[in-house]
């Protein structure tokens, strides 16, 4: 097999699919799939492997997978349901008569968005038009409605999709919400009556020697010889996630020309590999986007006040918030006390105000939401606590900005 096939960070794995039974979590995700009369949530850390782990429990199943993050509204989703279905049915307005167009059901394909249907919805010219009949269609066909990144999807918008979907789901229709851990109940906040109706399986972080288990199977596979220290020191930095893994992996075999296992003898990774260097490369391909979008902050009409920092140099708020957060680790979630000591330690006077602070996190939290990356940064206003699930974007702020202050 080629590296390509092997260390796929962003895809379907095969070789370095890491089977989690120990925790139960696919035989918890089987079973609440198949509970019915049920909407399930699988919830866990951004590029955790949910995506993975779901399409793998769907098997041949047919459902229809729609992206959270472009969901503008409730009508949205309906017209993006109806599209991915595009049922062969034609209607004579003049007759009030419906007509069914017959096809056989001879191949299965994949959709640009992910869906997986028959080949009898696809390729016909008819756009199903409206909610009911896309309900009734999924229905029929019981084909799960799968909405990834739920979370991404604004508070309105989730209430009137889930109070759509509630008497369906109490006819048999299967609906599985794919989110972030710290927002696994969205689905519950938005619709109480769904109590007693909800199952929510979450996905633990990964441990060290599952992600170790990422490169055994590739390196194994492409006859790699590499130093125990380097795979010690890449699962360390991978945020906990099997993406970033994935990644290191297949940089690592990249940059010492290892394309396919040898017939004769194995390749051998030096001691002398430049983790630093690729570290500090990827980090900046992965979260510069996201970071130059949050530091920029809200628009204002006045230049912001910049504030010393003890290192040399100013920051406006923004800048200074994404430094301290920076200086936490960064750790996935971190408490305003300890948002608030690490930015006394960066500054050297003019210390911003509490309602400054928390103003500046509720701004960052609105750029993600607003641009799609709402597990960039999320802060809670009832625990007092800033999440950041991405682990890219805590990669980033670990190996370019707090490699700036250090």
């Amino acid at each position: 097999m080629h590296r390509d096939q092997i260390f796929i960070a962003g895809g379907q794995p095969t070789v370095t699919y890491v089977d989690r039974q120990e925790l139960h979590v696919e035989k918890s995700l089987a079973r609440a799939i198949a509970t019915p009369n049920q909407i399930v949530s699988l919830a866990g850390p951004t590029k955790t492997g949910k995506t993975v782990l779901c399409k793998k429990m769907l098997g041949e199943r047919e459902y229809i997978w729609i992206d959270g993050g472009q969901v503008k509204d409730a009508q949205s989703l309906w017209d993006k349901i109806a599209s991915e279905l595009n049922i062969p049915v034609e209607r004579s307005s003049e007759a009030g008569t419906e007509y069914t167009v017959e096809g056989e059901v001879n191949a299965v394909v994949v959709t640009a968005t992910g869906s997986r249907l028959s080949s009898n919805t696809n390729g016909q010219t008819h756009k199903v038009d409206g909610m009911s009949e896309s309900l009734q269609a999924m229905q029929r066909r019981n084909i799960i409605l799968v909405i990834d990144d739920f979370h991404y999807i604004s508070s309105d918008a989730r209430t009137e999709i889930v109070r759509n979907l509630k008497g369906s789901i109490f006819n048999g229709l299967k609906v599985l919400l794919l989110s972030v851990a710290h927002r696994v109940f969205d689905a519950i906040s938005a619709e109480s009556e769904l109590t007693g109706r909800f199952i929510s399986v979450t996905l633990p972080e990964w441990k060290n020697d599952e992600l170790e288990k990422i490169a055994r199977l590739g390196f194994t596979e492409l006859k790699v010889d590499c130093p125990e220290a380097i795979i010690n020191t890449i699962v360390e930095e991978s945020q906990s996630s099997p993406f970033l893994m994935q990644k290191f992996c297949w940089e690592i075999c990249f940059d010492n020309e290892v394309e396919k296992p040898p017939l004769i003898r194995h390749h051998h990774i030096p001691e002398s590999y430049d983790l630093k260097e690729m570290f500090t490369r990827i980090a900046k391909d992965a979260g510069l986007p996201i970071y130059q979008k949050l530091v920029t902050g809200p628009q204002a009409r006045k230049e912001r006040l910049k504030r010393p920092l003890k290192q040399g140099g100013e920051a406006d708020i923004y800048e200074a918030t994404l430094l301290a957060i920076a200086e936490t680790g960064p750790t996935p979630t971190i408490s305003y006390e300890d948002l608030r000591s690490k930015l006394s330690s960066l500054l050297t006077e003019m210390m911003p105000q509490k309602h400054e602070i928390t103003s500046a996190l509720k701004h960052l939290a609105s750029i993600s939401l607003k641009g799609g990356l709402s597990s960039a940064i999320d802060w809670d206003e009832d625990s007092r606590e800033i999440s950041i699930a991405d682990p890219y974007l805590r990669f980033y702020l670990r190996w370019q900005v707090r490699n700036i202050v250090v």
